[in-house]
């Protein structure tokens, strides 16, 4: 079911359904866009025309964020009081898993060149069946986006995998999108990194809790101020928007 939130499109489906559709999408050789949302993606589409119209244009949106699903919850808890998270890297690896079984082909864009080779090397022994086709680093600079773009698509993938960061990531894939008709594309943001042995996913316990977002906070410094920059304003828009329903 497609709802709203923030002005923002969200799909309120269960993990055993995003997988199916992402299944289907690959034994037909189907186009599926797929962005994974979380309280960041909100705010910066809210300041950003194209990054709108990027999410506007998504097949599937996932809630990827913890605080997407309070959100839903605090603002409807009628209708969705059963929302789950959707996170991106494991509904991309439910994909990997389909993309092995049927001997299908990859096209990764973005990190670095090291952790390609990690990641190449790893995907090798996880995913035998599964044909990587092309790797590209995200270093080359925005002005070859269309170059990389259609040297990916010669290559036909089934799965195409970006890693540019949002929003950049997800502006991309809409962007060249046109040339790949028949490939399910979806921004993999930092999943590179933990695919690759670079960095660990919070553990199992620390996930069930809702609090892997603090995890990625306190192992990955970096991450902290844009948190800091986002998460009070998504807060605060979430209960304004609670204290109109509330008057109405």
């Amino acid at each position: 079911m497609r709802t709203r939130i923030l002005d923002q499109p969200i799909d309120i489906i269960s993990m055993e359904e995003a997988s199916y559709i992402a299944e289907k999408a690959l034994i037909n050789s189907r186009q599926i866009k797929i962005v994974t949302l979380n309280p960041e993606m909100v705010i910066n589409a809210s300041n950003d025309f194209e990054f709108q119209a990027t999410i506007n244009n998504a097949n599937l949106i996932v809630p990827d964020g913890t605080g997407i699903i309070w959100a839903l919850k605090l603002l409807s808890p009628d209708l969705f009081k059963d929302a789950k998270r959707i996170p991106g890297i494991e509904l991309c690896e439910k994909m990997l898993i389909t993309a092995n079984e049927l001997s299908k082909k990859v096209a990764i864009f973005g990190s670095t060149n090291n952790i390609l080779d990690k990641l190449s090397y790893a995907f090798k022994s996880k995913y035998p069946n599964i044909n990587i086709v092309k790797t590209v680093d995200g270093y080359q600079g925005k002005e070859k986006d269309l170059e990389i773009a259609s040297i990916m698509a010669s290559c036909n993938p089934d799965l195409v995998l970006v890693a540019l960061g949002s929003p950049r990531q997800e502006i991309w894939i809409n962007t060249y999108a046109g040339l790949f008709p028949q490939s399910i594309m979806i921004g993999v943001g930092g999943s590179l990194d933990v695919w690759s042995g670079k960095c660990k996913r919070a553990p199992q316990w620390i996930r069930d809790i809702s609090l892997e977002w603090l995890f990625r906070a306190l192992s990955q410094p970096q991450r902290t101020s844009r948190i800091l920059k986002t998460l009070p304003r998504f807060i605060y828009m979430v209960l304004r928007e609670k204290f109109k329903r509330s008057k109405s």
